[in-house]
């Protein structure tokens, strides 16, 4: 207290208590004391109201609220006052009366938590009446299913208890229960039940897994078939589900051996209803078939045999293995040779044979030498496919043998496990090394070949084997000249080869390896040259004529083919006298040498293409070195009363006798006198010859000459002597006649005129007759027919 007024300054009560449902028809409220306090004021209200009523007004900290039959939760405050006043309310409380029927679920027991389907069993349930009412035995105080509520789920409903129960009192009753037909995991749990009527909490809920009886929808082996005893096989039992299966094995045991060595393997759980067993098979490796059984099982149902299966340990076949040669092959000492390509070793092609059960399996061939080291390997063999097999006995004289094997076993390591391998002995002749051809031709006819084979410039038959040599033309192949044989490398073809339809072909050389005895080739192993055409030859011969031409000498030879391909070259001791760019075409020339009596080389090469040939071939030639006489030119004089004429007649000749006669008359000796090359004659004509056609039939026998030393010749002429003969002769000066006495200062302008006949001042040509020697008349010059100047 301070001043003039005063307070109460009450604590609110502490500790405020009401009953839960211990007091039947009442309900017991107590609260602690507050210091200064001299009295209390107690409120209740229906729990979910908001109106307080005063239930207590006192000094005494309990009050029992009696009468009661609402078992609704009521609300509790109280409030500390004294003569000062009153404090604050306390924190509300809550309490109610003891319920008429208060069930309380105390335990169970027997649930199992995983049974089978349509399996039964049977628990008990503990319950306590914490209610006023008394229960009774055998009416309807009970249990029934509250989840699920279906009572056909676990094929039990209401179960009424079997003995009676008074407040704070317990009941404990058997109950059974038989699973539903569907796995899964099921609740069960029940409630206390009056009547049909639900009370109080329903016991604790016990999920419990049903499960299927045991089961599975098939069971594999990770192989059906297996080579290896040594290996493992995985086998998978599958639709094994949780729901049915909680544990698997595989029982094992083969055919051959039948229960005697059945042995089980435990399977793991792969999830989604797969299990899975190793079985290690060389427990029951026995060739043929091995049984397996799956089994499944639970801890509420007993294992059963639910699928089964079967692998088969399967023995395998001695490889079979066919050799093909690829090249050649021979035999030796009953043994299968072959030839060895010696550029890459090949000699055989190989197929492997296992049977149509194996033709899936692969295989591996080994070549192996003489000492059985692997020399090739072809691996992954697939059976009935062709395989190349090669050595390396590549080196070596030619055809040298040695001895080898072929080892063929299977692939892979299960199918090799069972050592199951083929041997085969061979034998290998090495081809010859590749050898060098070469092709040449001779310079002269006839057309001459030489092939050669050698290896880096030598050879040996020793070292690179016999050969036979031919050659062909390219690129058609045609044989050319047959086959003929090789000594010291070397092959001359000297006969049958026709230079006129060679000229132009390229040709090939080809040498065939001849092989020893016995050994037979798929195909002949040959070498080639490269294409040689034949080089341009000269002529076989060239004719030039010795003295039998007067004045040339006529050079001929024979043409190399028909046609114009060809052209020739000539030349007199060494000096070409053709054109060197053009040649002839014909196959002859006429040469006037610069010397009679002068022995000369005459030479004639070929030209084709341009290209020349480079030898010659040669003959020697000359001209006589005298010459008979003959006639130069004949002709009529001017007043045709003799014809004269000129003859050729050289030194040299030891004598010349000359005849004349006119038309037929007799031959009268034709003097030629005078010395010199030429001699001039003049043979005059008979007055009383006629005008007209006549003959001058003239003959020269040339003495110390064999060609042409007896030469006539036949030289026509006419007559015409009326033709030259003239009435008038005057004298002419400027033009006109010249008078007698006449002085003239030039005598270039003095003129004779002549009237008469038509051939008045001209004379008639005459010719020789011959058609070829030269003939000289009127207006001719005079140096042509090789007349002196």
């Amino acid at each position: 207290m301070s001043g003039t007024s005063c307070s109460a300054n009450l604590a609110a009560p502490s500790s405020l208590s009401a009953t839960d449902g211990t007091v039947s028809n009442g309900i017991d409220i107590t609260w602690g004391s507050v210091s200064g306090a001299s009295s209390y004021l107690l409120q209740q209200r229906k729990q979910g109201t908001s109106s307080w009523s005063t239930l207590y007004s006192g000094a005494a900290t309990s009050y029992n609220w009696t009468g009661l039959s609402d078992e609704s939760v009521y609300e509790f405050q109280v409030q500390a006052s004294n003569v000062l006043g009153s404090g604050s309310f306390s924190a509300i409380e809550t309490g109610f009366i003891r319920k008429l029927i208060d069930p309380r679920f105390i335990s169970q027991s027997g649930i199992p938590s995983k049974i089978g389907i349509g399996q039964s069993f049977s628990y008990t349930q503990t319950w306590s009446n914490d209610g006023s009412e008394t229960w009774t035995a055998g009416g309807s105080y009970g249990t029934s299913p509250f989840n699920p509520s279906d009572t056909s789920v676990w094929n039990q409903g209401f179960t009424a208890f079997t003995s009676s129960a008074s407040t704070n009192g317990t009941v404990t009753t058997s109950l059974s229960a038989t699973a539903p037909s569907t796995p899964g995991i099921y609740p069960l749990q029940r409630v206390f039940t009056k009547g049909g009527v639900e009370y109080g909490a329903a016991s604790t809920s016990v999920s419990i897994v049903v499960m299927d009886t045991p089961k599975c929808s098939g069971v594999t082996a990770n192989t059906t078939t297996f080579y290896n005893k040594d290996n493992t096989v995985t086998v998978t039992i599958s639709g094994a589900l949780a729901n049915s299966v909680e544990s698997a094995f595989v029982r094992v045991w083969s055919d051959a051996n039948g229960t005697d060595d059945v042995r089980d393997y435990t399977a793991t759980s792969l999830g989604s209803g797969n299990w899975r067993a190793t079985v290690p098979l060389n427990n029951h490796a026995d060739f043929g078939a091995i049984q397996i059984q799956a089994w499944v099982g639970s801890t509420v149902f007993p294992e059963v045999s639910c699928a089964s299966t079967s692998v088969n340990y399967v023995e395998l076949p001695i490889p079979q293995f066919t050799l093909t040669p690829t090249l050649g092959s021979f035999t030796d000492e009953s043994i299968q040779g072959f030839v060895v390509d010696r550029a890459n070793g090949l000699f055989a092609k190989g197929v492997v044979t296992l049977g149509d059960a194996f033709n899936t399996l692969k295989t591996k061939i080994e070549v192996r030498n003489a000492g059985d080291v692997v020399v090739a390997t072809v691996g992954n063999v697939t059976a009935g496919a062709e395989s190349n097999l090669t050595t390396n006995h590549t080196s070596g004289d030619a055809w040298t043998m040695a001895s080898g094997s072929i080892r063929v076993t299977y692939a892979d390591t299960d199918t090799a496990s069972q050592g199951k391998e083929l041997i085969v002995p061979i034998r290998w002749r090495v081809a010859p090394m590749l050898m060098d051809v070469g092709l040449t031709y001779g310079e002269r006819l006839p057309l001459a070949a030489t092939a050669s084979v050698h290896r880096g410039g030598s050879y040996s038959q020793e070292s690179h084997g016999a050969f036979a040599a031919r050659l062909e033309r390219h690129p058609s192949g045609a044989a050319v000249a047959p086959e003929q044989a090789v000594n010291a490398g070397l092959s001359l073809f000297d006969s049958g080869l026709d230079y006129a339809t060679l000229y132009n072909a390229p040709l090939v050389a080809v040498m065939r390896a001849l092989p020893p005895d016995g050994v037979t080739l798929l195909s002949a192993i040959e070498f080639r040259s490269t294409t040689v055409t034949p080089p341009v030859l000269p002529p076989a011969t060239v004719d030039a004529t010795d003295g039998t031409r007067e004045d040339d000498v006529e050079i001929t030879w024979p043409a190399l083919a028909p046609g114009n391909d060809f052209k020739y070259r000539v030349y007199r001791d060494g000096t070409e006298i053709t054109d060197s760019a053009l040649g002839v075409s014909g196959t002859s020339l006429i040469d006037e040498p610069p010397e009679r009596g002068k022995n000369y080389t005459y030479a004639v090469r070929s030209i084709l293409g341009g290209n020349t040939s480079a030898q010659a071939t040669e003959d020697t030639g000359f001209v006589p070195l005298c010459r008979a006489a003959r006639l130069i030119g004949a002709s009529l004089n001017a007043d045709m009363s003799a014809i004269n004429g000129l003859i050729e007649r050289w030194d040299c000749l030891e004598g010349l006798e000359a005849t004349q006669a006119i038309n037929a008359g007799s031959a009268q000796p034709l003097p030629l006198p005078g010395p010199g090359e030429y001699r001039g004659f003049s043979i005059p004509l008979s007055l009383s010859l006629p005008d007209g056609s006549h003959v001058l039939k003239l003959g020269l026998e040339s003495v110390g000459v064999s060609i042409n030393a007896s030469r006539t010749y036949d030289v026509p002429f006419t007559l015409d002597r009326a033709s030259i003969t003239f009435n008038n002769l005057s004298i002419l000066y400027n033009g006109a006649a010249a008078a007698d006495g006449l002085t003239a200062d030039s005598i270039g302008r003095f003129g004779i005129r002549m009237t008469g006949g038509s051939g008045i001042g001209f004379a008639e040509h005459v010719g020789d007759g011959s058609g070829s020697d030269s003939e000289i008349g009127p207006g001719e010059d005079p140096g042509e027919g090789e007349l002196p100047d």
